[in-house]
């Protein structure tokens, strides 16, 4: 269960990091890339607190 687990929450995060690429980052503006980095380490730390709570078996 843990590869499927690990590997469904990497394609989740992917899509919604593509997603906010593609909204944040279309068009050149400071502010939005700077709320894109800020919403990346945000997603980044709750899905590596999900990744640690996916069982070991």
């Amino acid at each position: 269960m843990k590869h499927y687990g690990r590997l469904l929450l990497f394609f989740f995060a992917l899509l919604i990091g593509g997603g906010l690429g593609y909204l944040l980052l279309a068009n050149f503006e400071p502010i939005k890339m700077v709320m894109f980095g800020i919403v990346c380490l945000i997603l980044g730390e709750g899905f590596y607190q999900i990744d640690k709570r996916i069982p070991k078996k």
